[in-house]
């Protein structure tokens, strides 16, 4: 009895560990009984188990197609990036208590700010992870920038991990599923060794004092939107804006919560398409400057393009950062007019690219230009601009399409 129990107990460790650990000499030469080489996630599994991160079943299989758990992907993720030991011993999650077999792995993840668990103070270590929750925790623990917004017809920036997926989609960690993201399907242990293994290749972003452009983007592209979908959420609800004050901190400087988000509440709108922050989606990669004066403060200064719901802008963030974390500080806009963006043919054609960049075999082609007259909004004052036009050729025909150089309007 005492022997059977014994080779059941160990039947149930290989069975847990086996996503997790692997030894990585006979790894090197392994192949799963279901994964052929026509998976389409083959050579993911097989360079993770290679390296030592994944292994199979004691049958020689890897089941691809079971979903992954909650405490596995924390367990994978703290190998692979190895994050430090948790600063005191604690009990956090009622269902982790000290002696779970993750116990360790779990706590490094929360004390880095990567999981949280759920309102009941758990953290589900068996339950599956699901596609959303999977962007966050790879978002975050790579530390990754988002570099654009994402298009997925089932995700809006509403939703909390709008910008997770965003960061992975712009990372090339995830393509998607025709247009959707899917975000509450669970995750397979086929589809996770393949995210893990795109994340590893982008690799973790590096931490330094001195920001670079592509950080100065990432806050630019996602601060705004967390903090919109927060204030939007907050009137869906029917919140007061003391009940929203919290949720806005760990984004916002205390001086901004207090200042301009508190004094735009009343006016936030959950039935139209006019918001406080412009919807930055191209802009970034074509008028893009940063400064930081001090280690502690980053100065942003972009453009919004006119499209047909608002009018265009020069946008102007400052972002401070407060013990290690960098939060919106100010914002301002100033819509164009006489002073304008005086776009040169060649940018004009790149937002004639950059529109497209979801279709495949493209071509822009430079027809024309002639000289338009614009009137300004707040002075009356008239003024040149010109106006650009190109052809485009994509899978589906030919079209043509006009730039304006003053506010960047395509039509």
């Amino acid at each position: 009895m005492k022997k059977t129990l014994r080779v059941l107990v160990w039947t149930a460790c290989m069975l847990a560990l086996s996503l997790v650990y692997a030894d990585s000499n006979e790894a090197s030469a392994k192949e799963f009984k279901d994964v052929s080489k026509k998976h389409p996630n083959y050579t993911a599994i097989q360079e993770m188990q290679k390296a030592g991160y994944i292994n199979g079943y004691p049958d020689g299989t890897f089941r691809p197609s079971e979903p992954v758990s909650r405490q596995h992907v924390a367990s994978l993720l703290d190998q692979v990036l190895k994050f430090p030991q948790p600063p005191t011993d604690k009990l956090v999650f009622a269902d982790v208590p000290k002696n779970h077999m993750y116990y360790t792995p779990i706590m490094k993840l929360y004390n880095k700010g990567i999981i949280s668990g759920g309102l009941d103070k758990k953290f589900n270590p068996n339950a599956s992870i699901t596609r959303i929750q999977m962007a966050k925790m790879l978002d975050l623990a790579f530390d990754f920038n988002m570099k654009e917004p994402a298009i997925f017809e089932d995700l809006n920036f509403l939703h909390w991990g709008y910008v997770h997926a965003s960061a992975l989609y712009a990372n090339g960690v995830t393509k998607g599923d025709n247009g959707k993201f899917l975000p509450n399907q669970s995750v397979t242990r086929a589809h996770y060794a393949e995210f893990l293994y795109r994340a590893m290749k982008v690799g973790k972003t590096p931490s330094s004092s001195v920001v670079s452009k592509e950080k100065a983007v990432d806050l630019t592209m996602r601060l705004p939107v967390v903090i919109e979908g927060i204030r939007v959420q907050g009137k869906l609800d029917k919140q007061t804006y003391s009940q929203l004050r919290s949720k806005q901190l760990p984004y916002a400087t205390k001086a901004f919560v207090e200042g301009l988000l508190k004094d735009d509440y009343p006016d936030v709108c959950t039935h139209c398409d006019s918001f406080l922050f412009p919807d930055l989606t191209i802009e970034p990669s074509l008028r893009f400057e940063y400064t930081q004066p001090d280690a502690k403060t980053l100065q942003v200064h972009t453009i919004s393009l006119r499209n047909m719901l608002s009018s265009a802008s020069y946008v102007h963030y400052v972002f401070k950062n407060e013990s290690g974390i960098w939060k919106m500080d100010d914002y301002s806009g100033e819509d164009v007019g006489k002073k304008n963006f005086e776009l040169t043919k060649e940018e004009a054609k790149r937002v004639v690219e950059m529109n497209y960049r979801y279709s495949s075999k493209v071509k822009v082609t430079y027809v024309s230009q002639a000289k338009k007259t614009g009137e300004d909004y707040a002075t009356k004052e008239k003024y040149p601009f010109t106006e650009y036009k190109f052809t485009v050729d994509t899978e589906d025909g030919r079209e043509t399409v006009v730039v304006n150089s003053d506010d960047g309007f395509t039509y």
